[in-house]
């Protein structure tokens, strides 16, 4: 019997600590996400704990995920509020939003988030429908040779 991706997803995401090359071949499995896949709905994001700290610095902002209203107007960090309203947070991200472009990561073009403020790119694929494998790439986001990598879900 084959594992699908989203079997391999949920066998990552069950890992006390994630092996980021492990994360990394499932990225390569996966097709690139597209543009129009994304646009249009928010995403509840998750990280994986491959020991980045960004995971811990995403716990303290309590992120939320992403909201991609249409492809030029992202708020690319939301969080849950003191009273538990989920509202954007642009004091992480320099005051900007972001935006999607297509853009090659490992050597594809896919979906991509540019942040407006910030010298950042989140980069997406499938693994169904409703969720994306993602990982932050630009200047300062990569630790000990590693990337950040986090899951979206679409909000339904």
């Amino acid at each position: 019997m084959s594992t699908t991706h989203a079997d391999e997803l949920t066998a990552i995401r069950a890992l006390e600590t994630v092996p980021a090359d492990r994360v990394a071949a499932l990225w390569d499995s996966l097709e690139p996400a597209g543009i129009d896949e994304i646009a249009g709905s928010r995403w509840r994001g998750t990280g994986l704990d491959t020991g980045h700290p960004m995971f811990a610095m995403l716990g303290q902002m309590r992120w939320w995920g992403k909201d991609f209203t249409d492809s030029r107007k992202v708020d690319p960090i939301l969080v849950t509020d003191d009273s538990g309203s989920v509202v954007p947070d642009t004091s992480a991200t320099g005051g900007g939003g972001a935006s999607l472009w297509e853009v090659s990561f490992r050597g594809r073009p896919c979906a991509s988030m540019v942040y407006d403020r910030l010298p950042v790119i989140d980069h997406f694929a499938v693994v169904d429908p409703d969720t994306l494998l993602a990982v932050m790439n630009g200047r300062g986001t990569i630790n000990e040779g590693e990337h950040f990598w986090f899951v979206l879900e679409r909000e339904k």
